[in-house]
């Protein structure tokens, strides 16, 4: 019994070196489990950040793709009306070509000058036309 008595004191200090290393350990974990559950959230709050961006870079792209649609749309229609205005240039110079109109103009001033005028006229109007129609591409 009196053995026991000398090592009660340290068998105490013993459970108390034990006791003190258990919460030492312990809160060292509880620290890294905190840490863990913040970078956890803060995880899925980058996570959710980036599927929005995502989601919004996709709808941009979306409207983009739209746009280069609808402008190569234009660009074609453009185009068409362009080769019928060349083909339509190309009739009116084989017209000229085909005729001296200047021996025609001296000729008979009054007959050539005012259908030169009027054909130049309606020229000019196909070309402003076709130059608003460029201008409304560029808004659409």
């Amino acid at each position: 019994m009196l053995a026991m008595l000398k090592m009660l004191p340290l068998l105490i200090v013993l459970a108390g070196g034990g006791y003190m290393y258990h919460t030492t350990v312990v809160s060292q974990k509880d620290a890294v489990i905190a840490r863990l559950e913040a970078n956890a959230v803060t995880l899925k709050e980058n996570a959710m950040r980036l599927e929005t961006a995502f989601e919004r870079e996709v709808a941009a792209r979306e409207r983009s793709e739209q746009n280069l649609q609808s402008q190569l749309e234009a660009v074609g229609d453009l185009t068409e009306k362009n080769n019928a205005m060349q083909q339509e240039m190309d009739g009116y110079l084989s017209i000229f070509s085909r005729h001296d109109m200047t021996r025609l103009a001296r000729a008979k001033p009054g007959l050539i000058e005012p259908r030169i005028n009027r054909g130049t006229e309606a020229v000019f109007r196909s070309i402003e036309e076709a130059s608003k129609e460029v201008e409304n591409a560029d808004t659409q």
